[in-house]
């Protein structure tokens, strides 16, 4: 439960939103930019705007999300609290996980999620995003304090452990296992970059291993707001079968380790650490 009283203690409710009323939302309560939310309106004339966010407006009253007071829009408290915290968060976290190893009616399936974490000091609101009818929603849940908020991100990533067998740093090119992954770098050149960085031979077919047939790619992004600016700080994670793969990218590389499920929890407790 959220602590202090909050109006979002007494129930957790699901708000889905098309992108424009999520953005007409977080105009009124007066944000100017949202982690996650680009503007939904680019490409829409000037002079078209004030029908359009009056449709948009009309949308939300209608659903009983805002109401007009002397003509001005006002949220209604419930979902007041739940925008602010989302206009208002110093730290927000992205998460994308790609899982190739779900198992539906006996059949293996690939899922993949992505969410926005939004911090307060006391309740962090969680934005999915998902595809209803090929448009692009969001929607919105309080899962509880910042701690709580935590351990769902550690129970999303779905690490398993894995046996870590060597212990040297790898090193690509910034982007290249990306293209190794989504086959459009070749095993056997990326394999050669590798060795040429002096990277033993069990290291490269362990990594090339994982990369034929991962279990898991996800990728852990923190942002912390600064007074005109944001911070930025991510790791990627690669789940292979016989090994776990952190992925720490810098201007020029991707670093690239085995590491238990502890080094990989205390990576992302890191990521946090570095931003602040």
């Amino acid at each position: 439960m959220v602590k202090g009283g909050s109006s979002l203690e007494q129930a957790r409710i699901q708000i889905r939103l098309t992108g424009k009323q999520f953005f007409v939302l977080t105009g009124i309560t007066g944000a100017k930019a949202v982690v996650g939310l680009e503007d939904p309106f680019r490409g829409t004339l000037a002079e078209e705007m004030p029908a359009e966010v009056a449709r948009i407006e009309q949308e939300l009253e209608e659903a009983g999300y805002i109401r007009l007071v002397d003509g001005e829009p006002e949220l209604v408290p419930q979902l007041l609290e739940y925008i602010e915290i989302c206009s208002r968060a110093l730290l927000t976290i992205h998460l994308a996980v790609d899982d190739k190893q779900l198992v539906v009616d006996d059949k293996q399936r690939s899922r993949s999620s992505e969410c926005f974490f939004y911090y307060s000091a006391d309740a962090v609101v969680k934005a999915e995003l998902k595809y209803i009818d090929h448009m692009l929603m969001y929607e919105l849940e309080e899962i509880g304090t910042p701690a709580e908020a935590w351990m769902k991100i550690m129970s999303s990533l779905n690490l398993q452990e894995r046996p870590k067998r060597c212990p040297e740093q790898l090193k690509l090119p910034k982007g290249k296992l990306w293209q190794w992954l989504n086959g459009e770098q070749e095993a056997s050149g990326a394999a050669q970059t590798l060795r040429k960085e002096g990277s033993s031979e069990q290291a490269v077919t362990r990594l090339a291993e994982a990369v034929k047939a991962p279990e898991s790619y996800s990728a852990f992004t923190a942002y912390y707001r600064l007074q005109h600016d944001w911070r930025v700080e991510g790791i990627e994670l690669l789940r292979g079968r016989e090994a776990n793969w952190v992925v720490r990218p810098d201007d020029r590389h991707d670093q690239i380790r085995e590491a238990s499920v502890m080094e990989i929890v205390r990576e992302l407790g890191d990521v946090i650490s570095r931003i602040k």
